[in-house]
């Protein structure tokens, strides 16, 4: 979740079972933008940091496509 221009990573430091690196960004699959805890995907500057529209763009993509393929095993 993003609120203006930075990372508002309250969400992640409220989650204890969701992995962040030394930063307290979210540590996710690069891939697929998974993260730690099943069914939770992440994109943007929430993982990046302070990146360009295209990064944030590109990692929703990705994120997309794999929630989607989770979403049909279910």
């Amino acid at each position: 979740m993003a609120i203006g221009q930075g990372a508002n990573t309250l969400f992640a430091n409220n989650a204890s079972d969701l992995q962040t690196n030394k930063s307290g960004m979210v540590t996710i699959d690069e891939a697929t933008g998974k993260t730690s805890k099943t069914g939770v995907y992440a994109g943007g500057d929430l993982v990046t940091g302070a990146a360009t529209v295209v990064q944030a763009i590109n990692g929703g993509r990705k994120a997309a496509h794999a929630i989607n393929e989770y979403l049909n095993t279910l």
